[in-house]
């Protein structure tokens, strides 16, 4: 007997049907090895009894009657004395009790035929489908323990293949561990790659040996006390688990279609490997691994019940540049067809795991975060205030409060559920000359809904999606691994009106230049020279924002343009442009001529910067992007009406 067999049979004994004898005694057997299935009848047994289902009466429509009384309600000030810790597991936000009803009849056929997400007859998914019920899973995992088993080609002509494992375990909302072995029969004396990351709520520790081809590596070892909250520069790579940072928009998702692995119905998708830098966090622990270029495939067969990876593979890109690539990095001919790495997991399952496997080892000279955590009725006393709360956190519980060492006037409030999480940062003593919290000058200046202004930067591979809010004696900074517009609802709910960035926090100087944040309106008001936008930008990039570069008697523009849900892989597009009539002097040995786009000067590419430069018609513009290779780059300069043909936009 499968899982899908036995959730089936439990779901019809659930609803009263009757069984027989031999179908009892087979699901019985089933359930005493395998507590996946025990987990699922558990959860069945509790949502049963949190609600009785019967026929909802009819209802008038108070939609309209309902949001007009809301749109008239006063702002409720809440603060985070409101607030209580909860721990239990939620089945369901509060809702009246009709639309409950409805809710839980729905969840209850959903979990009979194995979740929205399912199509009658095997139909397409869509992208959406994916993305949504990977969030949803998200918020719902309390624990889960896998095994991979991991295959790399072409780390060195000695080393043509190479197998490892990885086991993973995870408790919510911070515990998490994951281990490599390295089971490679190396022809000379190697190091293997054997990496160990472990993270028990306040403290992080990593290990592995320190990259150096396949020769004697040392051991490097480090560890963090004292962790902010789902700190960045202490990560969890919670993408092992649910692909939330990979797979967050269905836009650069492509569905290819359904098939099984580990006997379980999974549906496989693709993005390029930039996006799916989540989903291999043991590159950066430590060890040698092979390079990987930006447009590579990574196919991910998910679990269509729960959503869990159970394969990814990465298969090499076509084109002359990524040929041009690999034989930089001295790689043989790699087929499109064929993968070059795979992860494929041996088990995977819901199993609690014993709390010894997050057991830190003692590591001299640990770095102290210093986020000290103080008790919810103590916070306004070691604080000096009381922390402004949002009335909306999409249904997460309030997990930790912290006290930042570095600025003792500042709190950090943290709110979770599974593996979804925000954390809200506030200070009354911003004596900063940008907004408060990782959010930079060129953040995405947007009104929030309701009102009020927030300064917004996508997730990238550092940190989630994340605003900034200047407000009235108050600073605040927000970062989530939730939706963009969950994450501005709670932004929203907030009892501070986000203010205008401040003047001074507008105007810097920059390398003998004066830099100035201004509207696209008052850059062309100010420039010289016709400001007009690309045609054809990467899928879901915008103007984020402009910036105004005096040096001297020149004035010239920053154009910025950010990824709506992500920079991931790509990062920040940045387009200058200022009057010139031959390129400045090259600052780089390794640079290309090219062709732009028929001008009468070549164009000169800088691979390490990524940047493309060109002159047309007496305007120097620069284009650049970390993770944008030449190809993309010129698509987005050539998408640039040349200035002889340029209208304003």
């Amino acid at each position: 007997m499968n899982h899908e067999q036995a959730e089936r049979l439990l779901s019809a004994r659930l609803d009263g049907e009757r069984l027989s004898s031999r179908a009892v005694a087979a699901l019985d057997r089933h359930l005493e090895t395998c507590a996946e299935c025990r987990a699922f009848e558990r959860g069945a047994y509790r949502l049963r009894e949190s609600a009785r289902i019967e026929l909802a009466p009819a209802v008038p429509d108070l939609v309209e009657p309902i949001m007009a009384a809301v749109r008239t309600e006063p702002r409720q000030v809440t603060r985070l004395r409101d607030f209580r810790p909860r721990r239990t597991r939620r089945l369901m936000p509060r809702l009246a009790p009709v639309a409950a009803a409805l809710l839980v009849g729905a969840i209850a056929g959903s979990l009979v035929v194995g979740g929205p997400w399912q199509r009658d007859g095997g139909s397409a998914l869509a992208a959406s489908d994916v993305t949504e019920g990977i969030a949803a899973a998200a918020v719902h995992l309390d624990a889960y323990q896998a095994t991979f088993a991991i295959r790399e080609t072409h780390l060195s002509p000695e080393v043509p293949v190479r197998d490892l494992t990885m086991s993973v375990w995870f408790e919510e909302p911070e515990r998490f561990r994951l281990d490599v072995t390295d089971h490679t029969d190396y022809p000379t004396p190697a190091t293997p790659t054997d990496l160990r990351l472990v993270v028990d709520d306040s403290t992080w520790y990593a290990s592995g040996p320190a990259p150096c081809g396949t020769a004697r590596c040392p051991l490097r070892e480090s560890a963090v006390r004292n962790r902010l909250p789902f700190s960045t520069a202490a990560p969890l790579p919670a993408d092992l688990i649910l692909p939330v940072s990979t797979l967050t928009d269905p836009d650069r998702v492509t569905v290819l279609g359904r098939g099984t692995v580990l006997g379980r119905s999974a549906v496989r998708v693709e993005v390029p490997f930039e996006r799916a830098r989540p989903l291999f966090p043991f590159l950066q622990i430590g060890g040698s691994w092979r390079p990987f270029f930006p447009s590579d495939r990574v196919r991910i067969w998910l679990d269509e019940r729960s959503w869990f990876p159970l394969r990814w593979e990465v298969f090499p890109a076509s084109g002359t540049e990524r040929d041009q690539w690999a034989l930089r990095f001295g790689l043989p001919e790699e087929p499109a067809t064929r993968p070059v790495f795979s992860v494929t997991a041996l088990d995977v399952g819901l199993r609690d795991p014993d709390p010894q496997v997050f057991e830190i080892p003692a590591v001299a000279g640990a770095t102290d975060q210093g986020a000290r955590p103080v008790p919810l009725a103590q916070v306004e006393r070691e604080a000096g205030f009381v922390p402004v709360a949002p009335a909306s956190v999409a249904g997460l519980d309030l997990y930790r409060v912290v006290l930042p060492r570095e600025d003792p006037g500042s709190t950090v409030v943290a709110y979770a559920d599974g593996l979804a999480f925000l954390t809200l940062g506030e200070t009354r003593t911003w004596m900063g000359d940008a907004p408060f919290g990782p959010v930079g000058v060129q953040a995405e200046e947007i009104t929030l809904p309701g009102g009020g202004i927030a300064y917004y930067e996508p997730a990238s591979n550092e940190h989630g999606r994340r605003l900034s809010i200047h407000g009235a004696g108050t600073e605040l900074s927000i970062e989530s691994n939730l939706s963009r517009d969950e994450l501005l609802a709670a932004a929203a709910s907030l009892p501070v009106e986000g203010l205008p960035m401040p003047d001074a926090w507008r105007v810097r100087g920059s390398g003998g230049a004066v830099v100035e944040r201004v509207t696209l309106a008052q850059a062309r008001d100010a420039a010289s020279f016709p400001i007009v936008l690309p045609l054809s930008l990467p899928q879901g990039f915008g103007l984020a924002s402009v910036e105004l570069v005096a040096a001297g008697n020149d004035v010239g523009v920053t154009l910025y343009f950010r990824d709506r849900d992500a920079d991931a892989g790509i990062g920040t597009i940045r387009l200058h442009l200022e009057p010139a009539n031959s390129l400045p002097a090259a600052s780089s040995a390794d640079q290309s001529t090219v062709d732009v786009g028929g001008l009468p000067l070549p164009g000169r590419f800088t691979p390490e910067r990524s940047q493309l430069e060109w002159i047309d018609t007496g305007i120097y513009r620069s284009l650049d992007a970390p993770g944008l290779s030449l190809e993309p780059l010129l698509a987005v300069a050539r998408s640039i009406p040349s200035g002889a043909e340029a209208s304003v936009a």
